[in-house]
């Protein structure tokens, strides 16, 4: 019987002794280093268990909460003794982690980087659900990034909150002054404000509703025969990391698809530039956006211009 061990002071040292096999070293820190970066990330509520099998110590695993967009748990170690791999072992560790995680539900997705050399790991993460998101991370380029949504995730969140499409143009210019006069961090330029909201009086408006009240929206703007765009979009601070922003690019999406367009693209101010730009960055690479191209002076020499582009 697999378990999961709290480490503390009296077995700690049962578990830094483990190790994988040679080949797999560079893919993950020591079990001294997991357990370091326990203590390093405990702001972050990070956690670190020991796997059991029977009274007998065969892995380790470590978790913590990220609030960046797209929020969720990250499962940054996991390990199995090199003695004990192929037993069965880690695919029932795993399911055990992701078990107590879907109990908590602070986020509703769990989010793992592997080495795309790691043929093993990414086979065991796949079988038990993880997809990838396409996102590249540019500090770790070997690296995929796989996310695991708890099976319950879009049901609870459309419990609570409701995705509609908006076509009257009084209705479309209310909720986007709303919404992004509560933004000021995205859109504090009065005139680009004002823009946004003169123009989602003609374009294809969703917008989420928690009860009666407006909570964000998107915008879709056609750019040629054969591409649409994101052009704006916008969710309350409150409502970050809780899915609003999936929940509407889905809707725009399927908008795209049914209006024949062939690409979506979306722009944005370029990664390493911004803290709250670089969350929005990972959010568009989170949905399948790949980097297209960058317009350094498109805006302005502080604003260099990234655009993303995916196939619909």
């Amino acid at each position: 019987m697999v378990e999961l061990i709290k480490i503390n002071e009296e077995n700690w040292l049962d578990y830094a002794g483990l190790s994988v096999r040679e080949d797999q070293k560079g893919y993950l820190s020591s079990n001294i280093g997991i357990i370091a970066r326990g203590y390093a990330y405990r702001d972050s509520r990070a956690k670190v268990f020991g796997i059991a099998a029977g009274n007998t110590a065969v892995g380790l695993v470590m978790v913590k909460d990220m609030d960046e967009e797209p929020a969720c748990y990250d499962l940054q170690q996991f390990m199995i003794d090199e003695k004990f791999q192929g037993k069965g072992y880690g695919m029932a560790a795993l399911k055990l982690i992701l078990e107590e995680l879907g109990k908590e539900r602070k986020y509703n997705c769990v989010e793992v980087c592997v080495k795309e050399q790691d043929v093993e790991a990414l086979h065991l993460y796949e079988k038990i659900g993880f997809k990838d998101t396409g996102y590249i991370d540019e500090d770790a380029p070997d690296c995929l990034n796989l996310m695991y949504y708890f099976e319950d995730a879009g049901q609870a969140q459309q419990s609570e909150i409701d995705v509609k499409e908006i076509f009257d143009a009084e209705d479309k210019k209310r909720i986007t002054r709303l919404i992004l006069e509560a933004l000021p961090d995205w859109f504090g330029i009065e005139e680009s404000r004002e823009e946004y909201i003169r123009d989602s009086v003609e374009r294809p408006f969703f917008a989420a509703f928690c009860g009666d009240r407006p909570i964000g929206f998107i915008c879709l703007k056609e750019t040629g025969k054969e591409t649409a765009e994101l052009c704006v979009m916008g969710v309350l601070q409150e409502y970050h990391r809780k899915g609003v922003g999936r929940m509407l690019f889905e809707k725009l999406r399927e908008t795209a698809k049914r209006l024949g367009y062939s690409f979506l693209q979306v722009k944005t101010v370029q990664m390493g530039r911004y803290e709250d730009y670089d969350a929005t960055n990972r959010f568009y690479l989170s949905l399948g956006f790949k980097e297209f191209e960058v317009f350094p002076l498109l805006w302005d020499e502080w604003n260099p211009c990234q655009i993303y582009v995916m196939t619909l």
